[in-house]
């Protein structure tokens, strides 16, 4: 399996979120946290993160007889060196493939939905284009911690950053 199609999967992608947040876990930790995934599914994701090093065993917790596995996402493979772009391109993809999942339902009510895209240029110099990413990412680290309720939903937020030209002002 390529790493583009591992970590494009939508459940994968939440146990993933899971570990920036959270540091370290245990499965029975991240089934509280996601309680919409059903449990057999979240150990075969897990499984696959961990078979594929995104994931790895930090510790591990004696509880009667069995021993419960302590994990933490592996950060470096975050940090791959990908100059062709597949993985972006396999992200893209995933971006167009769940729009039109969407808009193939049955009860399609973008409205109500909250569907949204939005776009926006930017000029700005590295320093302070880091700076708006720092405060993107403090509001969705905000949001992404709060724990799933009656009447949650699960939304995907994508936030895609390109130069236009390559023009310096």
């Amino acid at each position: 399996m390529e790493i583009a199609e591992i970590v494009m999967n939508p459940v994968r992608q939440r146990i993933i979120q899971y570990f920036l947040i959270h540091e370290t876990g245990t499965v029975k930790e991240v089934r509280k946290a996601l309680p919409d995934i059903p449990s057999a599914s979240l150990y075969r994701h897990m499984k696959i993160l961990t078979d594929n090093s995104m994931i790895t065993v930090v510790g591990e917790n004696r509880i009667r007889g069995t021993v419960e596995s302590i994990y933490q996402l592996n950060k470096s493979f975050m940090e791959m060196d990908d100059a062709e772009g597949a993985t972006v391109q396999m992200a893209l993809l995933n971006i167009c493939a769940s729009f039109a999942k969407y808009f193939s339902g049955e009860h399609v009510d973008p409205r109500k939905d909250m569907l949204m895209m939005s776009t926006c240029t930017l000029t700005l110099t590295d320093e302070k284009f880091m700076d708006f990413l720092t405060e993107i990412n403090q509001i969705a680290m905000k949001y992404m911690n709060t724990e799933v309720c009656e009447g949650s939903k699960t939304r995907q937020i994508t936030v895609i950053s390109a130069p236009i030209d390559g023009k310096v002002m």
